[in-house]
């Protein structure tokens, strides 16, 4: 197998398990309200003061967010690029939920890993797995 039929192989096959997407299938009966946001990719922006920027790829800042986290959970909605996005009544939530977003995602890292070592036991390639990632637009940070 080819480091490229490895991508491929992995790609599919989490396509085919049915990717997660976010926030929905993380807010566990969380009471939400709907946001408006542009239906772009989100991005972290400067820290001024504690709050974080959120900034679309242009640069135009969208808001303020009260922490890294309320960011973290503004990028990580905005990667299906829907103009409107869910977001929790009480922000006490958004911890946990940001939190199971990026175990999910982790666990497909470790997954991919060690399925690479594996496969790949001789070999000084660079681990694919940001690769296939970012071909499925999942994003960690």
């Amino acid at each position: 197998m080819t480091k490229k039929e490895f991508v491929e192989y992995w790609k599919n096959k989490l396509i085919s398990e049915g990717i997660k997407t976010f926030p929905d299938d993380f807010l566990d009966n969380v009471e939400t309200l709907q946001k408006k946001i542009p239906a772009k990719t989100l991005i972290l922006g400067s820290e001024l003061f504690g709050t974080f920027e959120v900034i679309t790829t242009d640069g135009e800042v969208i808001t303020q967010a009260e922490n890294y986290i309320e960011a973290k959970y503004y990028v990580y909605a905005s990667q299906k690029r829907n103009s409107e996005m869910k977001f929790p009544v009480d922000k006490n939530h958004i911890p946990l939920i940001v939190k199971k977003y990026e175990q999910y995602i982790d666990n497909i890292i470790t997954e991919v890993t060690k399925d690479f070592r594996k496969s790949f036991q001789d070999t000084k390639e660079i681990n694919p797995v940001s690769e296939i990632l970012k071909a499925l637009n999942l994003v960690r940070y």
